[in-house]
Order: structure tokens, then sequence, then C-alpha cells
């Protein structure tokens, strides 16, 4: 039985083997036919009706062309070439390969000082197409890169055509974009005078001052297309702060970039002739020491008055311009006192006043005490005029209109040494015109941990 298995099995393969040597050989069978279809019998068929005028010749090499043995060679011969030849080709298509150059840059060709041009992109892709080790050529070795040549054309609106040098030949290419609608203009300029924009003035310590800045020259010129340098308004040195040396006396700052606005401060794409400028500065450090000043806010508790306010800093060098500086006399810590009623201790964040840049101290601890509230009453305080329109003249209507009464309430120790020039009475006449006015009396004093009243509330002023 083991045997007649054996046998079976050999038989199975037997067939297999049959089976696939007939449907090899029926391929081969339908690949020659297909050929032989085609190629070689047109072939032959063209090679004998070349040699047809030749079949009656007797000459050897016309006998040799009529024979149909070499014409079936012949056209062999000639369909491997083509099939080489083709096989070539398909090769080649088949290990092509594409890589692509991303935002190349685009270099017009044109007279840059008579025209300008406009639509022409900045960049642009190129696909290179070919075989990966040209391709990798083509990327090593140097082009003069992407150029549109506008070389010839007039003012107008032209369509060009946009050009990569590829180094190997064997390498095709696309750029995308291939054409560009560009607008070529006259190139004109106009002169503009220099103003000045600091950058990055906060950057530098706040204790020096800049000042006086002069430019290398006073005006520049304006390149460009007419309708562009119809909108420049202004040309603008950008001074920036960021780079400057902060040494008292003078700096100088070189290649200072120059730009060109529109009415709105749009940024105009113009040339400027030249592109930057240099700058000379003054640096200075102004300075000036004033006192600070306590004023209090507000009410302590009813029957107590402050009796005193300590600082743990009495001055405070401020800096600025000197023209700021000048009018500034003290600096205030404010303190609201409101309700207090006891010794009490303040951290105060000092306030800059206007034209104050920077102060040496920031913050003061301010400690202030209270005592008894008594009451002390001064006579004949003058009364003075405030804010009168300068072509008016103004006086009192009588002698008791030309003094006043005041009540000062604080503790005994700051009561003891006030009198009439401590204190400042006035009437304010802002927007008061010709005639007799009944004007309320306002009051002030030096020292204001003191609360000040006018017993006399009201005197009449004539005003010619």
């Amino acid at each position: 039985m083991a045997k007649k298995k054996k046998s079976s099995n050999k038989k199975k393969k037997h067939g297999i083997l049959k089976k696939i040597a007939r449907g090899t050989y029926y391929c081969f069978s339908k690949a020659y036919n297909i050929i032989d279809k085609i190629i070689i019998t047109p072939i032959a068929k063209f090679m004998l009706w070349i040699t047809k005028p030749f079949k009656n010749s007797s000459k050897p090499l016309d006998r040799l062309l009529n024979n149909k043995g070499v014409l079936l060679t012949l056209s062999l011969v000639i369909s491997l070439i083509a099939f080489f030849h083709y096989d070539n080709i398909a090769e080649r298509l088949m290990n092509n390969s594409a890589d692509i150059l991303y935002n190349q840059k685009v270099t017009a060709l044109y007279n840059e000082e008579a025209y300008v041009i406009e639509g022409l992109p900045d960049t642009v892709d190129i696909t290179l197409i070919g075989r990966k080790s040209d391709l990798y050529l083509a990327k090593q070795y140097p082009s003069d890169g992407v150029t549109v040549d506008l070389r010839g054309l007039k003012p107008g609106r032209h369509q060009v055509e946009i050009k990569y040098d590829s180094p190997v030949s064997s390498v095709n290419y696309k750029a995308d974009p291939s054409t560009a609608t560009v607008t070529i203009y006259e190139k004109l300029s106009i002169s503009k005078k220099i103003s000045t924009e600091i950058l990055n003035a906060d950057s530098i310590n706040q204790r020096y001052n800049i000042s006086n800045i002069t430019f290398s020259s006073d005006e520049v010129y304006v390149k460009g297309a007419e309708y562009m340098l119809d909108k420049v308004a202004t040309v603008k040195a950008l001074v920036n702060l960021e780079k400057l040396e902060l040494n008292i006396g003078t700096a100088t700052l070189k290649d200072i970039p120059l730009v060109a606005y529109d009415e709105n401060g749009n940024k105009l794409d113009v040339e400027i002739v030249p592109g930057t400028i240099d700058a000379t500065l003054e640096i200075s450090s102004p300075s000036k020491e004033v006192p600070l000043r306590v004023v209090p806010t507000g009410n302590v508790v009813f029957g107590k008055a402050i009796d005193d306010i300590k600082l743990s800093r009495t001055q405070v060098t401020i800096y600025g311009n000197e023209e700021d500086l000048e009018k500034i006399s003290y600096v205030p810590v404010n303190i609201d006192v409101e309700g207090i009623d006891k010794k009490t201790e303040y951290t105060i964040n000092l306030s800059a006043p206007s034209g104050v840049k920077e102060m040496s101290v920031k913050s003061v601890v301010a400690t202030v005490t209270l005592a008894d509230e008594k009451e002390k009453t001064i006579d004949n305080v003058n009364i003075a005029i405030r804010n009168l329109d300068s072509k008016y003249t103004a006086q009192a209507a009588s002698k008791n209109d030309s003094f006043a009464t005041i009540i000062v309430k604080g503790t005994a120790n700051n009561l003891e040494d006030i009198t009439a020039e401590n204190i400042t009475a006035y009437v304010d006449l802002k927007g008061k015109g010709r005639g007799t006015h009944k004007v309320e009396v306002q009051v002030t004093g030096e020292d204001l941990k003191l609360k000040y009243t006018p017993k006399t509330t009201t005197v009449t002023i004539i005003i010619e």
C-alpha cells in the first residue's frame, strides 16, 4: 500500500510539472507571436518593399538583400536595437526623481537707476526632474539662480518668463510661478528733510537725558515711481537708544536706518539715498535734591490732632530735564490718616511729580503721632486775590473785606508758634467780570498738620 501511495504522489507531481511547462511554453509562444506580429513582420515587410526593385539584379549584394533569411536576420537586429533604445528611455523614465528648491530668490535684470519694477515675486519654488545622481549634482554645482530679464522693456505692463539657470543640462526644471505680470515705472527722485524717531527710550537708565540730536546730513533723496513719491510725508531716522553707550558727554551712533512714511504713518517701499545716516547726541544727567513734604489727608479720631510726622528720609534726588526740575520744589508724601486714634506707622511708595524721570528714593516709612486737639484764633490775615483776568483790577469794598480771621486747630506744640505770616487767605476771581462780587474766602497754611478754617467766610470785591 505504501508503494502505491508513493507512485501516485510521483504521478501527481509529474502532472503538475507538465502543466507548468505547458503554461511557460504558452506564455513564451504568445510573447513571440506578439513580437513577431508588431515588430519583426512589419520590419521584414518594410525591408522586402525596399529590396523589391533589386529582385532581378544579378549583383551579389542585391541577391543578398533579396534573401529572405538575410532579411529576417536584419529585421531581428533592427528590432533588438529598437527594443534596447526604448528600454533605455523607459529605464530613464522609471529612474527619474523630482526635488523641490523652496523660496528661491528672484533676480530681475534691468537698469536699476532708470526704472522701478512692481509685481515681481520675491521668491519662487523650483521643481527639478531627473536622475537622482543628476539632481545631486544640480544642487551642488553653483548656479546663477532664478532670473527675469527685463532689459529692453519700456515702461508699462508686461508678462515675463521666470527662468532658472540649471547647472546640469540633463535635469529639467519648472518654476512655480513660471511667469509674472510686472509693471515698469520710470524712477524719479525728490529731496526730503529728516525727522527723528526715538526707539527703545525706556530701555536706558532714566537718570540719563538725551538731547541735541544732530545728523550728518539734513536731507536725503527719495527715489521711486511718481505715484509713490506723492505719498511720502516724512522721512525718519530711527535712533535706537538700546545700542547707545551711556556716558555723560557727546556720543555718536553710526548707520542709523532711514524710513519713509505716508501721512497715516504707514511705511513706504521706496529707495532712500543714502540709506543710513550718522547722528551725534548729548548725554547728560540733570538732577536736583528737594525735600519730602508730608501731605496728610482725612481726619483723625475726634478730639485728637496730628502732633508729629517723622519720615525715614527727608530729602530725595530727582532726575529729569532741567526745565522740568526747575519747577519742582518738593516731592509730596501722601498719607491717609482717616480715623486713626494712636501712633501709626506707614510705608509710603513715592509718586514722581510730572517731569521727573527717576528718583533716588522709591519709598519712605512715616510715623504719625497724635495728641489732644487745641484751637487758636489768628486775626488780621491779609486776603490775597488770585486768577483775576489781566484786563481787570480788583479791590476790597471796605477795610473789613481786606482781612480775615482764621481759626486754626491742632496740638499745643504746633499751635504755639503759628502767626498770620504762616497762613495764606485768598479769594479766587477766575471767570469773574466787571462789577461787585461777594466771594468765598479760602485758606491754606505752611504746616499741613494743622487745620485752617476761615471765620470770615465771605468778602465783597469790586472789579473794574
